[in-house]
């Protein structure tokens, strides 16, 4: 991490073995710390360093427990076992540990929330401390119970060495004390936003209040189906973008390049996981895994070194808008989000040049994700496997199409949850950026006798840069493909034809417009399946989708979906990647309960199918 300095040494207050494991492993104990400020922002610190371990957000989460979806998937074919693939057991490793740090960042939680009032200090930084710890508390039990159903809820610290059995508590009951400790929180915090922070690694107001609405979207679907819930869901995203405190970057590929370089933008990014460091050199750094594990592949140090781990599937990449005149193998699409999050080339395998040189990649089956791309970052040397670059938790984007989906559900499709999508959609485009641009040139007469290529022009409309060029057949233009599509149009150019010893051909130029087309926005149930999609194409590959997927009640669905598209259409040297389709089953919109615990606590129970 970087804003937040670790004292890792001093932070283990539960020890490194299993939630409610019956060996004690506290070395610092809690009537000897706790005693001044400081060592309460330590402990605070410790609460945060769970978000980076390597099983939670550093590596496995992105890797194991979300990569496998319509969205993305894990290269090679996977072994027997695999969670990635929905091959895995209660034994899983994976889904062990993840339970495991998660109760490790609770049980740290309790400890520093029961000992808040030791120290003598002042009493807003009291205050703060402990909401922070609050939500973090709150915001670890959301991930375990969204992603284990019922689970065990220890609100105090637990230093029993002999009682360790805990039974687990209804789902409805954990989110009332997450909805509690958040709804605390957000007055805890009232005065720490997010611009006065400047950085996103630490929890502003605006975080508690956009966690607080993805909450209640969870709340309001699978499994409890609470439909109340979205009335709440979303007052607490109005009340993020009321704070005006908040717009879309302009640019889509510079939050990511943000997060390569270190570079922070609150406006956009509002909660962050932040990772500090290569592992190079003595001192202790906090490095994640996110730009070796994608980005596209590279062994070459002066690029950064990448794995390329996870890929994007080819319903992914077919997802987003195309030029269907384009004359590029792939069809250009002016949803600029789609070259960005499904990358296009690669640097080979080799360790120098010729390792700097882009390999052009059209193989939609096997793309890599895009979205953390080692060349960006500024911090050298690039040769090993560990990262800086942060990983997105909350961006304003997703506030945005929460508070759309919202109101969608409360109101349905009304102008300001139309409005909230196409301002995502137009940034995605690139309009914040290079304005409106060409669309399409669509011929209306193809004239004849041409036998040469004539020459196409295109004048007025307000833009520049437009270039486009005709394809003649049999004496007649049978289409005119755009190069270039300009910026910066108010209106639709003239597009003039001379040359070419032929006569008659009429074309006419259209402009984009990102906006969501009437049929998209005509009902409720169509405007929900836009704003499903528009999650897909903003938010892809954040390791969002697959929760996304199961509230909605779609995993099992749309991973078939994609199964059935890869067998229809991929190469056969890629019929694997339809693993995660294959395998997946209704039992898989729960992990299950780690055999492990089940073992330990003899109150824990297996989830169903289990």
């Amino acid at each position: 991490m970087k804003k937040i300095i670790l004292l890792f040494v001093s932070l283990c207050f539960f020890g490194c073995k299993d939630f409610l494991e019956n060996t004690p492993t506290d070395f610092i104990s809690p009537e000897n710390y706790y005693n001044t400020e400081k060592e309460l922002s330590s402990a605070l610190t410790g609460v945060y360093d769970v978000m980076g371990d390597a099983y939670i957000y550093g590596k496995w989460y992105q890797m194991q427990i979300t990569v496998g979806t319509d969205e993305t998937y894990m290269t090679g074919v996977q072994p027997s076992g695999e969670l990635n693939t929905y091959q895995h057991s209660p034994s899983n490793t994976y889904v062990r540990y993840f339970w495991r740090y998660l109760y490790f960042g609770i049980e740290r939680a309790n400890n520093l929330i029961a000992n808040i009032n030791k120290p003598k200090m002042d009493e807003t930084k009291r205050a703060q401390i402990l909401g922070e710890a609050m939500f973090l508390r709150a915001y670890y039990y959301f991930v375990l119970v969204s992603h284990y159903g019922d689970v065990p809820l220890q609100l105090i610290p637990n230093p029993s060495t002999k009682d360790v059995s805990i039974a687990r508590t209804d789902s409805k009951v954990v989110y009332e004390y997450i909805i509690n400790d958040m709804k605390k929180a957000e007055e805890l915090l009232s005065a720490q936003t997010a611009s006065s922070l400047g950085f996103g690694g630490r929890v502003s107001l605006s975080t508690v209040r956009g966690i607080l609405a993805r909450v209640f979207l969870h709340m309001a679907g699978f499994p409890l189906k609470d439909e109340s819930k979205y009335n709440d869901a979303l007052i607490y995203a109005n009340k993020v973008i009321d704070s005006k405190e908040h717009a879309l970057n302009p640019s889509y590929q510079q939050i990511f390049i943000n997060y390569a370089q270190d570079k922070y933008d609150v406006k956009e990014s509002i909660w962050e996981v932040e990772f500090w460091g290569n592992r190079t050199g003595n001192a202790f750094q906090e490095t994640g895994n996110l730009g070796n594990i994608s980005g596209p592949l590279a062994r070459d140090p002066e690029i950064g070194v990448s794995t390329s781990a996870i890929k994007t599937t080819g319903l992914f990449f077919k997802a987003y808008e195309v030029d269907e005149n384009s004359a590029a193998t792939l069809k250009y699409s002016p949803d600029l989000r789609r070259d960005w999050n499904c990358v296009q080339y690669g640097y080979g395998t080799a360790t120098s040049n010729p390792g700097r040189v882009k390999t052009v990649n059209t193989n939609i089956y096997n793309m890599d994700l895009g979205k953390w791309r080692r060349e960006y970052e500024t911090l050298v040397p690039k040769h090993t496997t560990f990262t800086p670059q942060n990983f997105p938790l909350l961006r304003y984007a997703d506030v945005l199409l929460m508070m759309a989906e919202a109101e969608n559900e409360v109101n349905g499709p009304t102008s300001v949850a139309i409005k909230a999508v196409n301002d995502v959609r137009k940034r995605g485009y690139g309009e914040l950026v290079n304005g409106q641009t060409l669309k399409t040139i669509s011929l209306s007469n193809g004239g004849s006798g041409y036998t040469t290529v004539p020459n196409v022009t295109i004048t007025g409309g307000g833009g520049t840069g437009a270039v486009a060029t005709a394809v003649i057949a049999a004496g007649k233009i049978t289409r005119i493909a755009i190069s270039n599509y300009g910026k910066n149009f108010t209106s639709a150019p003239v597009v003039t034809i001379t040359g070419g010893n032929g006569t008659g051909a009429i074309a006419v130029a259209s402009i984009m417009d990102a906006n969501l087309t009437p049929a998209q926005t005509a009902s409720k149930e169509e405007f929900r399946k836009a704003i499903q999609k528009e999650r897909m194409l903003e938010l892809g590959g954040e390791f969002l989708r697959k929760q996304d997927l199961i509230r909605w009640g779609l995993l099992v669905k749309n991973l078939k979906d994609n199964s059935d598209d890869i067998i229809k259409n991929a190469a056969a040297n890629r019929k694997y990647t339809s693993q995660a389709g294959d395998n997946v089953t209704e039992r898989d919109v729960l992990l299950p309960i780690p055999e492990y615990d089940l073992s330990l606590n003899k109150l824990l129970t297996p989830n169903p199918g289990w």
